[in-house]
């Protein structure tokens, strides 16, 4: 990286300085703040994305997550790592429960300033269900989940507080509004079309929009409606914190991880002269043949050390491949329940994304003495042909979710019997220049998401 003189560095920030001087944002305090609108909107539920909930040993109230700023930069979280039952291969119960929203670490900002404006300028009142709510002020109720367990599970307790406020307002027939960043869109659109269902183990799911009376409005924030390649990384090399990842070993006992992975009929990889490989993402054998994950000598080696080495660690690892054989099948039904095709009493929504950035759609697959590598970057590709990777690779997005994945509507060729995507029903789009965890607290997307709240009902 080049090392800049002090004149280079004032110039550039007096030049930045002057950018931000002359961008402009929407004076929500003006435009909010006064009289409010004829009719005052429901409560709202606000739903976290992924690593959007704090998590705190029960027993103890001790934060595993975030923790703190220094653990944010220099931890590796190990103890994010769920432990599994190797009778039923499903995670256990480890004490951990999920108990605020991350508002802020590192600096940067994540839900704070999506929450500050909801109860500074919308007018939401914080509540706590099972409580008596404000009369004057609408509810704010956060939902908050383990974002490393399944999305289904958590569903039945979204439907859990939906129903305390129906009782808490009394009124049973009451439509709360939801607004869900990311992995939250996800879990809210299948409550929406499927209620507290369990996701069938075999055969095609059924949308009965059950869910969906409960609901006025849904509003998805930068949702990976197709999916996004970010977990695949996390299962490949470990999700990035800070300046340290969190164990790709850890990531695969999560099953919330293989949910939010692309469509199973989305392209997801390329070879190196930009054609697509027909490998199965959600296939077993693939990871198996690619040596992945668990069947990733170095990532097998260090879960088999954690886990007592010698025979003991050679069963942990065993069970890790099965277990993640089993959570790779529930990620493909997981996403194919929310391709299913929208029937009576289906629920519209509003969806708010990035389009302006770079965002990765597919990895390319390098083979090096017999190594299979997945290439995120294109400086990575060291036997480079003459493929356009970047067109090959990248999509406009958020650096996270793509503009495609957002609206459900795969760009190109897909391999599904049904396409295009008919799920979900968009109603309104709105797109900015803002990544992935910025997005929520993008001033713009502030002003528009306040007004579809508080405009009355088509």
């Amino acid at each position: 990286m080049p090392r800049w003189t002090r004149r280079q560095v004032i110039a550039t920030g007096l030049a930045l300085a002057g950018c931000a001087a002359l961008e402009r944002q929407p004076p929500l305090k003006t435009v909010y703040g006064g009289a409010r609108y004829a009719t005052s909107p429901p409560p709202l539920v606000f739903i976290p994305g992924a690593f959007g909930s704090m998590l705190r040993d029960r027993a103890s109230g001790q934060e595993v997550w975030p923790s703190s700023d220094p653990k944010l930069l220099f931890g590796n979280y190990r103890g994010l790592e769920l432990p599994i039952d190797p009778a039923t291969l499903e995670p256990m119960d480890d004490g951990i429960e999920a108990y605020a929203v991350f508002r802020k670490g590192l600096g940067r900002d994540f839900y704070g300033q999506a929450i500050d404006a909801l109860e500074r300028i919308g007018g939401y009142r914080r509540c706590r269900a099972g409580t008596e709510p404000p009369v004057a002020d609408c509810g704010l109720y956060p939902f908050l989940y383990d974002f490393r367990l399944d999305n289904v599970a958590a569903v039945a307790a979204l439907d859990a507080l939906i129903q305390q406020i129906k009782r808490d307002h009394g009124d049973p027939d009451l439509r709360v509004d939801i607004v869900a960043h990311s992995n939250g869109g996800l879990l809210a659109r299948y409550y929406a079309r499927y209620g507290t269902a369990a996701l069938p183990e075999l055969g095609q799911a059924r949308p009965d929009n059950s869910g969906a009376r409960n609901i006025r409005r849904l509003l998805l924030i930068g949702t990976p409606n197709l999916g996004t390649a970010q977990p695949i990384l996390s299962l490949l090399r470990g999700e990035e914190v800070g300046l340290r990842h969190i164990p790709a070993e850890v990531m695969a006992t999560c099953p919330g991880t293989m949910q939010l992975m692309p469509h199973p009929s989305v392209p997801w990889l390329v070879d190196l002269s930009g054609r697509t490989v027909r490998a199965d993402l959600y296939d077993i054998a693939t990871w198996r043949d690619f040596g992945w994950n668990v069947f990733d000598p170095q990532i097998a080696e260090r879960a088999s050390a954690r886990h007592g080495g010698g025979a003991a660690g050679a069963r942990y690892v065993a069970m890790m491949r099965e277990y993640l054989a089993k959570q790779l099948q529930r990620g493909r039904r997981f996403a194919e329940a929310l391709s299913e095709p929208p029937g009576p009493g289906d629920l519209g929504v509003t969806v708010f994304g990035g389009d302006c950035e770079l965002t990765l759609a597919r990895l390319v697959l390098e083979s090096i003495d017999g190594v299979a590598f997945a290439r995120e970057r294109v400086s990575d590709i060291t036997g480079a042909g003459r493929a356009d990777y970047e067109a090959a690779m990248f999509e406009p997005g958020d650096t996270v979710v793509t503009r495609s994945s957002l609206l459900g509507r795969a760009p190109g060729k897909v391999t599904a019997p049904r396409a295009p995507f008919e799920s979900p029903t968009i109603e309104h789009s709105h797109f900015f220049c803002e990544r992935h965890q910025q997005l929520s607290g993008n001033p713009t997307l502030l002003d528009n998401l306040l007004h579809t709240l508080f405009i009355d009902p088509a």
